[in-house]
Protein backbone atom coordinates (compact mmCIF):
# COMPACT_ATOMS: atom_id res chain seq x y z
CA UNK A 1 0.00 0.00 0.00
CA UNK A 2 2.93 2.46 0.59
CA UNK A 3 1.48 4.57 3.21
CA UNK A 4 0.55 3.81 6.96
CA UNK A 5 -3.50 2.45 7.06
CA UNK A 6 -5.80 3.21 9.90
CA UNK A 7 -8.99 0.71 9.43
CA UNK A 8 -10.72 2.22 11.84
CA UNK A 9 -10.61 6.12 10.45
CA UNK A 10 -12.62 8.34 8.37
CA UNK A 11 -9.68 8.34 5.89
CA UNK A 12 -8.51 4.99 6.45
CA UNK A 13 -4.73 6.33 6.80
CA UNK A 14 -3.33 8.65 9.08
CA UNK A 15 -5.42 11.33 10.22
CA UNK A 16 -3.68 14.58 8.50
CA UNK A 17 -2.74 15.93 12.22
CA UNK A 18 -0.55 12.65 13.11
CA UNK A 19 3.31 13.33 14.06
CA UNK A 20 6.27 11.95 12.82
CA UNK A 21 9.54 12.25 14.43
CA UNK A 22 12.81 12.53 12.35
CA UNK A 23 15.94 11.88 13.59
CA UNK A 24 16.75 15.21 14.79
CA UNK A 25 13.54 15.34 17.05
CA UNK A 26 11.99 17.39 14.48
CA UNK A 27 8.44 16.91 14.53
CA UNK A 28 6.83 16.81 11.00
CA UNK A 29 2.63 16.61 10.98
CA UNK A 30 1.52 13.69 8.39
CA UNK A 31 0.20 15.93 6.20
CA UNK A 32 3.20 17.53 5.18
CA UNK A 33 4.58 14.41 4.66
CA UNK A 34 1.97 11.93 3.00
CA UNK A 35 3.59 11.91 -0.49
CA UNK A 36 6.89 11.69 0.98
CA UNK A 37 6.25 8.69 2.39
CA UNK A 38 5.31 6.83 -0.78
CA UNK A 39 7.84 7.97 -2.52
CA UNK A 40 10.94 6.41 0.19
CA UNK A 41 8.96 3.31 0.39
CA UNK A 42 9.33 2.38 -3.61
CA UNK A 43 12.94 3.79 -2.95
CA UNK A 44 13.93 1.45 -0.25
CA UNK A 45 12.61 -1.29 -2.34
CA UNK A 46 14.28 -0.52 -5.20
CA UNK A 47 17.43 -0.07 -3.54
CA UNK A 48 16.48 -3.54 -1.53
CA UNK A 49 15.89 -4.69 -4.84
CA UNK A 50 19.08 -3.54 -6.57
CA UNK A 51 21.08 -5.46 -2.94
CA UNK A 52 19.55 -8.66 -3.13
CA UNK A 53 20.59 -9.09 -6.96
CA UNK A 54 23.95 -7.59 -6.80
CA UNK A 55 23.40 -5.27 -9.56
CA UNK A 56 22.80 -7.45 -12.23
CA UNK A 57 19.58 -6.68 -12.81
CA UNK A 58 17.56 -3.69 -13.26
CA UNK A 59 14.82 -3.57 -10.99
CA UNK A 60 10.84 -3.67 -11.85
CA UNK A 61 8.85 -1.88 -9.62
CA UNK A 62 4.99 -1.02 -9.75
CA UNK A 63 2.51 1.15 -7.09
CA UNK A 64 0.47 3.68 -7.33
CA UNK A 65 1.56 5.82 -4.61
CA UNK A 66 4.21 8.04 -6.23
CA UNK A 67 4.05 11.20 -8.27
CA UNK A 68 4.06 11.93 -12.00
CA UNK A 69 7.11 11.41 -13.97
CA UNK A 70 8.91 8.35 -11.88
Amino acid sequence: MNEPSVFNGEEMTLPKNSVHVAKNNQKILHRDFHNAYGMMAAKSTYEGLLQRDKGLYRPFLLTRSIFFGA
